[in-house]
């Protein structure tokens, strides 16, 4: 029995393995994740999308988690981009636009690229995206939740060396305020267990299971896009019916 377990385990840890693999580059058009991630962040500012802005593109100014109405009911949209012809005067940048849409089909004849699935949110900005891009943000992230612990300023400063946006620092923040709150003995006992991030027959940890409970749906809600509905490998596996495949080859000019 024993030994079925341990070639069950191997093999899962395989599928896993080789499904990030096959995934590393394909969201990325093939382009090293660097490069892209960088250049996202560089061109993709929240200060040069034109008007009319989606309502929820915006820094979160009260904690949604005091609110026990929210998330409100999401509608079944893809958040969609386009570029402009007219360029930021301080930085030759161009601008762009973000915008939602009720089906892709919608989105690709108004000229527009899809860059999630959901409505545009506070993380909805191509800077943010390329954030996710570039890096794996579940250890990133977890060392800004530690120095939170110590000053509320330490955190968003960490959130913003990372490279997120203000309107996505503001609900990371919320987030991550939520999720110590809720969750703070289970993913210490996570932690001192040493559990990795899925157990041997795919679910996550406890740790992450509590986020996912207790913040994930808020988080969901205001900052528009995740890993999951932009298509982004995770160190953290999820079933393949919870992840939007797609690519983002939207850069112009030279990477």
């Amino acid at each position: 029995i024993l030994s079925n377990i341990s070639a069950f385990c191997g093999a899962m840890l395989v599928l896993i393995f080789l499904q990030y693999i096959v995934l590393s580059s394909c969201d990325t058009c093939g382009q090293d994740r660097l490069v892209l991630g960088d250049w996202l962040i560089s061109h993709g500012q929240p200060r040069l999308l034109e008007a009319p802005i989606p309502p929820l593109v915006s820094t979160v100014t009260t904690d949604p988690y005091t609110d026990l109405s929210n998330p409100p009911p999401s509608l079944d949209v893809f958040c969609a981009m386009q570029w402009s012809n007219d360029t930021d005067q301080s930085s030759g940048l161009r601008k762009y636009r973000l915008k939602n849409f009720a089906t892709e089909t919608e989105a690709v004849a108004a000229n527009y690229s899809i860059t999630h699935k959901g409505h545009c949110g506070s993380c909805s900005s191509l800077q943010d995206l390329g954030v996710y891009i570039r890096q794996n943000l579940t250890d990133a992230t977890r060392k800004c939740a530690i120095e939170g612990i110590l000053s509320k300023n330490l955190q968003k400063q960490c959130l913003k060396k990372i490279g997120f946006s203000n309107p996505c620092i503001s609900i990371w923040s919320y987030n991550i305020k939520n999720t110590r709150s809720e969750c703070l003995w289970t993913c210490l006992w996570s932690k001192i267990r040493n559990e990795p991030f899925n157990k041997p027959d795919g679910i996550l940890n406890h740790c992450l299971q509590c986020d996912e409970d207790k913040s994930g749906p808020n988080f969901k809600y205001f900052s528009g896009r995740t890993r999951r509905n932009r298509g982004i490998p995770s160190a953290i596996h999820r079933p393949d019916s919870q992840v939007y495949f797609m690519e983002h080859c939207y850069w112009y000019g030279d990477l």
